[in-house]
């Protein structure tokens, strides 16, 4: 089992309503974080709370090794997870606080059965529906580092969530990020958001945004767009697919993945967000 490390609470930055960013750092600098893959978790444990929270870390491992060290975590408004309640008081009662983590989960990045082969990635597809970005942003954005250190690889990006108006999409977590990131991958790379609503299902739309990386979509994610995702047949053995979102999209999404023609099941991955 993983050891228990002391960070501080250094930042709170609110994304929206319901999303607010926290950066950790080591309480001792000398003796720096914890070790971590991207896509991997925390354990959180605050003051006065017994049980510990569990929160995605949504930044690079990369950053770890940096002059200023830091993890950072995207944590959603829950009053009933008393962690998490913690965490929502007012930002100038809690910051500065020392807490306990502790790494944990299996949802990562590198894909460990391509590294224990020896063989060649050329195309990653991940599909992200609501708060199921968290983890897929930490490996997007180590994605891009290793790209400066010369990996070529392709990445697909499907985003599926809910539609906060055209003149609201500063609003979705991590848009921006997101669309930053996708200008150091290069045009092989693409990047599709799917704004969902509660009327008018039968909206279909897509439209390219000026000058960025990314198409916008008015309707949910069809089967027809992670196919096309994964590739031509004849490449999908070297293809992975991450999938993170709520139940019922992770395994309808997991099962076409898993069975579409040229993909190995065992390059299926998935985290499931209740």
């Amino acid at each position: 089992m993983q050891s228990l490390h002391n960070v501080l609470l250094e930042r709170i930055e609110q994304v929206n309503d319901d999303i607010r960013l926290f950066r950790l750092v080591p309480a001792d600098r000398e003796k720096g974080l914890m070790k971590f893959l991207a896509g991997q978790w925390l354990d959180v444990h605050v003051p006065t709370i017994p049980k510990a929270g569990g929160f995605t870390i949504t930044s690079p491992p990369s950053l770890l090794s940096s002059q200023e060290p830091y993890i950072e975590l995207a944590i959603q408004n829950s009053p009933l997870n008393p962690p998490a309640a913690w965490l929502w008081r007012p930002s100038e009662s809690i910051l500065g606080s020392e807490l306990q983590v502790r790494v944990g989960g299996s949802f990562t990045w590198p894909p460990a059965n391509f590294q224990a082969k020896g063989r060649k990635l050329k195309r990653a597809v991940f599909v992200a529906g609501g708060v199921g970005i968290n983890p897929l942003m930490s490996m997007l954005s180590q994605l891009v580092v290793n790209r400066e250190a010369g990996d070529d690889l392709e990445v697909q990006f499907l985003y599926s969530t809910k539609d906060p108006g055209a003149s609201n999409l500063s609003r979705i977590l991590f848009l921006e990020r997101v669309q930053q990131l996708y200008k150091a991958l290069g045009d092989k790379s693409r990047l599709r958001l799917f704004l969902t609503q509660s009327k008018d299902k039968g909206m279909d739309s897509e439209s390219q945004v000026a000058g960025e990386e990314m198409s916008i979509l008015r309707r949910r994610i069809q089967e027809d767009d992670l196919l096309r995702a994964l590739g031509p047949v004849d490449e999908r053995s070297n293809t992975v697919c991450y999938i993170c979102g709520v139940p019922g999209m992770t395994d309808a999404f997991v099962e076409l993945a898993q069975k579409a023609t040229g993909m190995d099941e065992r390059n299926v991955f998935c985290e499931k967000w209740w």
